[in-house]
């Protein structure tokens, strides 16, 4: 690959912005597939735009980017050049505050919701400037602020609700989260479910994620919905208690059916193309995390386990693929994400969040490398 040398792009500004940028240190190179150019930005810290584990990403109507600072328990926005422009949010339970935060979408009108997987295990809704509107915790109880409600419905003997995970919201204005059930030792993964709620709450269907087989259970890791409401699921076999089992997309073709009834809303069925399996090659995938579309169609998946970020067409065919490739050192007895992972321009570390713009501009969150990265596609 044709590196070019990288140079430091420093951009002092007035106020919190010359703090954040100064803490930030943008660099810009070449690299990836395409020979994209690559911006990345941030530091370890929890100065203005420094990071400490950052998880999630979208974008808002206006262009900006907001970043899920999971480590710091708070909402970052910058510019999509990563000039910081605001933050909110704090560790705590209360209103705007948070419980490891993990994921987060913008619904047309601008307004942000984020999804805790811990402590309150919780949907927030902020208004565009961040203050806090509302929140809700496991589906079926009713929205509002009382955050003493108790899940305990929704939990059976020896399983433990974990919070919404991936959070994604339909042109219709539906609400999609992903629920997982563990055992009480946290290990295996018992059932996991995508909720569809109507904007005004209301539970319109289930989507269950246990495989046809009635063993294996798929994780959810992402969801992205595009504006013609075609969906895409990122997803693992948590069944055999691997650090990574098969791994895969899952494009649904068709609307959801609901069928069956249950005390949560009507479990649904569904056509769905799956993509991709376990494996190191172009068309496959470890740990899958964050899922984006593209203006087209095309879809953007950060390849956690694997350090890459990967571009495949609408059918699911991969196009190009950013970050260090697996190579011949990929051999059994061998750890690809320790082969794979770099702190480089055009490398990652346990990459998870993904989002692009309208002019195909995509951003991930490098979670392991502590920085977000913005590359270029011709």
């Amino acid at each position: 690959m044709d590196w070019r040398p990288f140079m430091r792009l420093t951009r002092r500004m007035l106020g919190h912005v010359a703090a954040g940028m100064a803490a930030m240190g943008a660099t810009r190179a070449e690299a990836g597939s395409s020979a994209a150019p690559v911006i990345a930005w941030g530091s370890p810290g929890r100065g203005d735009g420094q990071f400490k584990e950052p998880r999630s990403l979208a974008i808002e109507p206006g262009g900006s980017l907001l970043v899920v600072d999971s480590g710091n328990e708070r909402i970052q926005r910058f510019s999509r050049e990563g000039i910081f422009l605001s933050s909110w949010g704090r560790p705590g339970s209360g209103p705007g505050e948070f419980t490891y935060v993990s994921g987060i979408a913008v619904d047309a009108t601008g307004d942000v919701y984020v999804t805790e997987t811990g402590g309150a295990k919780r949907v927030q809704r902020f208004s565009p400037s961040g203050r806090f509107r509302e929140a809700w915790a496991a589906p079926g109880i009713t929205r509002g602020t009382d955050f003493e409600k108790e899940v305990a419905p929704f939990v059976t003997a020896g399983m433990v609700l974990r919070g919404p995970r991936a959070i994604a919201i339909g042109p219709d204005g539906t609400i999609y989260t992903a629920w997982t059930h563990l055992s009480n030792g946290l290990i295996r993964v018992l059932s996991s479910w995508i909720c569809c709620q109507a904007p005004d709450g209301a539970v319109t269907s289930v989507i269950d994620k246990i495989a046809s087989d009635g063993v294996h259970v798929y994780e959810i890791a992402g969801l992205a919905v595009d504006r013609t409401g075609r969906m895409v699921i990122s997803e693992t076999d948590r069944y055999a208690m691997e650090d990574a089992g098969d791994s895969r997309l899952e494009i649904v073709v068709g609307g959801f059916e609901p069928q069956t009834p249950n005390p949560i809303g009507p479990i649904s069925t569904y056509a769905s193309l799956i993509v991709g399996r376990l494996g190191t090659g172009s068309d496959e995938f470890r740990s899958p995390a964050g899922v984006a579309f593209g203006r087209d169609g095309e879809i953007y998946v950060a390849d956690a386990g694997l350090n890459r970020v990967q571009k495949l067409d609408p059918d699911g065919r991969p196009v190009a693929s950013w970050g260090r490739p697996c190579g011949v050192s990929c051999v059994p007895g061998m750890d690809a994400f320790e082969v794979t992972a770099g702190n480089g321009i055009g490398e990652f570390s346990d990459p998870h969040g993904i989002a692009v713009d309208d002019d195909g501009t995509i951003f991930v969150a490098d979670t392991g490398n502590h920085r977000i990265v913005r590359i270029d596609q011709d």
